[in-house]
């Protein structure tokens, strides 16, 4: 139950932004009380959101690997410090400055802001036994219910190529509890 629950406070962020960007649509906002309540509510789930540091999935291409488009990202359009980034993923901050310098020039533009499906907690990456590209393979699937189509989609990789890497996630993960 709380899975489906913080799925859907990820997913409010966009909603919370569209409604700001819309404001000046929506009238008499004042007047209409459990509408500004909703609004308050989306509004804090935002900014819980964005302390937490997700990443949307509209950041993933083919020209990059998943952990270099996500610490572009950070770096970019969040402006955190390759120490908090380091942070963050649980990686070493010389790796994190090699990895977005990397990054930069295979894409040198920064990323259009758009609107996305999914989100991606950075928190998923700290757990240094398994690939950027696992853990994420394996949040979109254990904890979205992804299908492995929908996630090859999102993260720009073949259908195939997911669920190999989910295949060798669940092996790690196995052969981490029989030790």
């Amino acid at each position: 139950m709380a899975k489906k629950t913080s799925k859907k406070k990820e997913n409010s962020l966009y909603l919370a932004k569209d409604i700001i960007k819309n404001i000046e649509k929506i009238k008499n906002i004042e007047k209409n009380p459990e509408l500004l309540k909703r609004f308050a509510e989306l509004l804090r789930l935002s900014e819980e959101l964005e302390k937490r540091h997700v990443v949307p999935g509209y950041v993933f291409n083919k020209r990059l690997t998943l952990l270099e488009s996500i610490v572009k990202y950070l770096k970019e359009n969040l402006k955190l410090s390759y120490k908090k980034i380091a942070e963050l993923v649980n990686r070493d901050q010389r790796n994190i400055w090699q990895i977005y310098h990397s990054a930069k020039q295979k894409f040198p533009s920064k990323f259009p802001v758009k609107k996305s499906r999914f989100v991606i907690p950075v928190s998923v990456l700290s757990d240094k036994r398994f690939s950027a590209l696992e853990s994420i393979v394996a949040y979109l699937k254990d904890d979205l219910g992804l299908a492995y189509h929908e996630i090859a989609s999102l993260i720009k990789r073949d259908y195939r190529t997911v669920w190999t890497v989910y295949q060798r996630f669940k092996k790690k993960s196995r052969s981490r509890y029989e030790r």
